[in-house]
């Protein structure tokens, strides 16, 4: 047989107050037809065993209920009959039955939950060994069961074994019914023992799992009434003007049982925050990507505009006044703007101002020379009137060869000037 050995693995004990009307919920529960099952594995469903009480243990604790409050009523009216209470009778069949139990937040019903870490069931090596004994759940199982029948009796009306959740554990059902003096049939939880004293249940429970290997759970309530009892100790001694009182201790920390629905709805809120989180986070860093890459493109821009102006500069230094095409025609000009950089169509556009600026000045001084070679022209020909024949005929021979280069720069210079002159006499023959 494989039993445990170690002492490190603590026996959990919860126990936690219930309503009647919790009944219906807790076997839909059971037999998970109802409620949150988001915790359990389906393919382990049909494994859940039950351990005490019948198949119709919820219906029947809930009609003996309902029997306690129709038979103290019917003994309250037979009390009020025999004392000859008439205004006490009359109110009391007005109001009709009460609930067999005091008013009280947590119910007079006890749900208690036993378990162990799934690790300490995990390490059971007996089925791999081939042992023949007990697994730790036979032994945990058997325990469990003497342990409710011992210390509740016929009150644990229903316990079951739970193996499609996360760890093995056991869930049971307390009626603590109890008889008054006047004969009453009553729920009183303070009727048990371990239901008034929390930590004497703890205790019991420890006890009687230490024969598997388990131990009691941490003293927390005890260590936080110690925790207290010293610090009130310490600040009685500060007010009192002790040269010493001492400092006081961090209270342990308290811990709330929370249901596995519960905690899985902080745990989904959690989740859904950090998603919106992640989201932002991931939406920011896409719009920063984004101003990135416009400013790569910016800076981008910006070196090659300050390469332009660089080469432009060192054509212009070098004589080179042709870097970009001439932009006398508006077509070209137009279709070069989305293609050349503007730092060369604003240089292009100086040397083209100052080009055209040449051209006028230079086109300038040649007609002022065409005007003296014109003047010197008429005067050649008022002395060609003077002289002989054969002198005027070489005259005329000299003009005619360069009366083509002398039309043609005039033709350049002018053309509306100069295309209607007529040519003197003397040209023509």
């Amino acid at each position: 047989m494989s039993s445990a050995t170690k002492t490190d693995y603590p026996i959990v004990m919860r126990m936690q107050g219930m309503h009647p009307r919790n009944l219906a919920g807790y076997e839909k529960h059971r037999t998970r037809s109802g409620g949150d099952h988001g915790h359990c594995e389906r393919t382990l469903m049909a494994h859940n065993r039950r351990l005490i009480g019948s198949k119709t243990w919820a219906q029947d604790a809930w009609d003996e209920i309902q029997d306690m409050r129709h038979a103290n009523h019917l003994l309250e009216l037979e009390q009020l009959r025999r004392r000859r209470r008439k205004t006490e009778l009359k109110n009391a069949l007005f109001r009709g039955p009460r609930d067999p139990w005091r008013a009280t937040r947590h119910g007079p019903l006890r749900e208690i939950i036993l378990t162990v870490n799934k690790e300490w069931f995990e390490k059971d090596l007996t089925e791999f060994f081939g042992e023949s004994g007990p697994t730790r759940e036979m032994q945990f199982e058997a325990r469990a069961t003497e342990w409710l029948l011992t210390n509740f009796g016929d009150d644990c009306v229903h316990a079951r074994a739970d193996l499609d959740e996360t760890a093995y554990h056991i869930h049971a059902v307390i009626i603590p019914r109890a008889v008054t003096v006047d004969g009453r049939r009553m729920l009183q939880p303070a009727v048990h023992p371990l239901i008034r004293s929390y930590e004497k249940a703890q205790d019991s429970v420890g006890e009687w799992f230490a024969a598997i290997g388990l131990q009691r759970g941490k003293r927390r309530k005890q260590a936080l009434r110690e925790a207290l009892k010293h610090n009130r100790k310490v600040r009685e001694a500060r007010a009192n003007g002790a040269v010493d009182p001492g400092t006081e201790v961090t209270l342990p920390e308290h811990r709330d049982h929370v249901s596995p629905r519960k905690w899985r709805e902080s745990k989904e809120i959690e989740l859904a925050t950090r998603d919106k989180v992640v989201k932002k986070a991931e939406e920011t860093l896409a719009a920063e990507k984004s101003a990135l890459a416009d400013q790569e493109r910016t800076v981008t821009q910006q070196q090659q505009d300050a390469q332009s102006v660089l080469d432009v500069a060192a054509a212009v230094a070098e004589g080179r006044v042709d870097v970009v095409p001439d932009t006398d025609e508006t077509a070209r000009q137009d279709a070069q703007v989305d293609t050349t950089s503007p730092v060369r169509l604003l240089f292009g556009r100086a040397l083209a101002v100052l080009r055209q600026r040449a051209r006028k000045e230079a086109r300038a001084e040649l007609a002022d020379e065409f005007s003296q070679i014109a003047a010197a022209d008429a005067a050649l020909l008022e002395i060609a009137k003077t002289l002989p024949e054969k002198a005027r005929q070489r005259l005329a021979q000299a003009r005619r060869s360069l009366s083509l280069p002398l039309n043609a720069l005039r033709r350049r210079l002018s053309p509306a000037r100069f295309d209607d002159v007529d040519r003197g006499s003397d040209e023509k023959t």
